[in-house]
């Protein structure tokens, strides 16, 4: 019994309670996610240095060779070793982003007064002071699995260990040591010892993930994995080919190192920010483009529909005690409709009237999908922060009927890519078929239909999906009748590991300050 002047509240034993934000509240990114993880297989948005793939290709290659136990925990704690120790190597060469256990390694040497530093304990799986507290480290919790994808592992039939690949693995650890030199011999007994002093952290500085050699057959072989699939009938790396490409080519069009969101926007506008076209020449290329434009096309689908989702949430929150939701919707649709110019008759006419911007990047054009898209990032919120305002939220409207132009009058192939049978589902296609089938509805019945079926319902849906695997992601419940608010959640665009892959290009030299470097150039037909 509670004691007075507190509440007792008492949740359902066969779950966890637990507030969890950004788990694709309407089930809806899901869609993005499965797409874009097509379209760079071997990189993950956690693979951060393509060095890492040759320093786990010669570990594995060594260890079968100088130590050969299958027993997975002493393979366990000499990954651990290995890492702790190029992330001490890392941070004394130069603080280096993307590896794993940096800030381990600054603490620890940044502290350390004897000139020597014992990491053994560190990478001990299950110790207090870990490097990194994944049992497997970034082996197991980033590389292992791309290791596999991209080829440079194999299974073993006879034991739980991996094996480096005849074709990519074994070659990919001999350039490796190869480049290193005596490097890899210092290393290993390092590794061994389990404690490095400075000097020999500074002799092992060319390991650092930003020392590929600018000529050498380490960094030609990197080049040859990403860009030269080893099996012509590998559909997946002619993925990674072409969308790796597709980056090349924007580098040359902007002559600078782009960032991930002018990668993914300028593929979507086909031209860049000042509409200088992307020109490709290649039936290969452009027709991945399309892929990446139905990608960011989803994308942007999602982020309208999770707009909506948080400017519901938030006149709901208006209501502490509650609301019908008969009560909720058109409340929602009358604050929506006073920021529009006019009320359209219907959906069809609605998008006949929304006229698409030449340029779907500009910044300087508020009826661009991208200046929409700022809008509503910047105004909507995911939390109790912000407010979404009702003309964001018209903004989201305006949005959909952009998108569902593009695809009826651009005769954008989306079915073929995004057609699932599955419930859980949900995607530019579902949505473009969904109003499609109500074009000629009342506009004002139509908005409600959206709000509640494809927003609200929709999300009681997923979370109840979502509970039955453990996971309590409810923003809103149910008590006699009313709806009452439980948290709140909001649009964001997925990640398509575009941050990482670029990170790879400028760490084997094919993409610099200036843009394409010669290597790069070369790569993409450009020279």
């Amino acid at each position: 019994m509670a004691d007075e002047g507190n509440v007792a509240i008492n949740y359902p034993v066969w779950t966890e309670y637990r507030k969890k934000n950004g788990l694709d509240p309407l089930g809806m990114q899901n869609s993005s996610v499965s797409l874009y993880q097509t379209f760079l297989p071997g990189i993950s948005n956690v693979t951060l240095r393509m060095r890492y793939y040759g320093l786990y290709a010669w570990l594995c290659w060594t260890y079968a060779r100088k130590i050969g136990d299958t027993n997975p925990e002493s393979w366990k704690r000499f990954i651990r070793r290995a890492e702790a120790l190029y992330a001490l190597i890392a941070y004394r060469h130069g603080s280096e982003g993307g590896v794993a256990g940096i800030e381990w390694a600054q603490t620890v040497l940044d502290s350390t007064q004897s000139g020597s530093t014992e990491f053994a304990k560190a990478a001990e799986p299950g110790s207090e002071n870990y490097y990194l507290k994944q049992a497997w480290g970034a082996y197991g919790a980033a590389y292992r699995s791309q290791l596999f994808e991209i080829g440079i592992f194999d299974p073993s039939h006879d034991h739980e260990l991996p094996l480096p690949s005849k074709e990519i693995g074994e070659r990919l650890a001999t350039v490796f040591e190869s480049s290193m030199g005596e490097l890899t011999t210092s290393f290993y007994d390092i590794v061994q010892r389990g404690s490095v002093t400075n000097d020999e952290l500074d002799e092992l500085g060319p390991l650092a993930p930003s020392e590929i050699a600018l000529s050498g057959d380490e960094r030609d072989l990197y080049q040859r994995i990403l860009l030269e699939p080893f099996d012509p009938s590998d559909e997946r790396a002619r993925a990674r080919r072409d969308s790796i490409l597709l980056i090349l080519n924007i580098a040359a069009l902007l002559r600078r190192d782009p960032n991930p969101e002018e990668v993914r926007w300028i593929l979507f506008a086909g031209c860049d920010q000042e509409g200088r076209a992307l020109d490709l020449g290649s039936p290969d290329l452009e027709a991945q483009k399309q892929l990446w434009w139905v990608y960011h096309a989803n994308d942007l689908c999602h982020v309208a529909y999770e707009t909506l989702l948080k400017f519901t949430l938030d006149t709901l929150a208006d209501y502490p005690a509650g609301i019908a939701m008969s009560r909720l919707i058109p409340l929602c649709v009358e604050k929506i409709l006073e920021k529009a110019p006019a009320t359209p008759t219907h959906w069809a006419e609605f998008v006949d009237s929304t006229l698409p911007v030449a340029n779907a990047y500009a910044a300087d054009d508020e009826g661009s999908e991208f200046a929409l898209s700022v809008a509503i990032i910047k105004r909507a919120g995911r939390s109790d922060a912000s407010v979404c305002p009702p003309e964001i939220a018209w903004g989201a409207i305006k949005l959909l009927a952009i998108l569902y132009r593009r695809v009826r009058d651009e005769d954008r192939d989306i079915a073929s890519v995004l057609a699932r049978d599955s419930e859980a589902f949900h995607s530019l296609l579902t949505e473009f078929r969904f109003l499609e089938a109500r074009a000629d509805e009342p506009f004002e019945a139509l908005l409600a239909r959206l709000l509640e079926e494809r927003v609200m319902q929709r999300h009681l849906w997923v979370a109840l999906q979502k509970l039955r695997a453990g996971d309590y992601t409810f923003l809103i419940e149910r008590d006699e009748g009313k709806l009452r608010l439980r948290g709140k959640d909001g649009p964001v665009f997925t990640n398509p590991r575009l941050g990482p892959a670029l990170t790879f290009l400028k760490d084997i030299h094919l993409i610099g300050g200036q843009g394409l470097t010669d290597y790069g150039a070369a790569a993409a037909g450009l020279a």
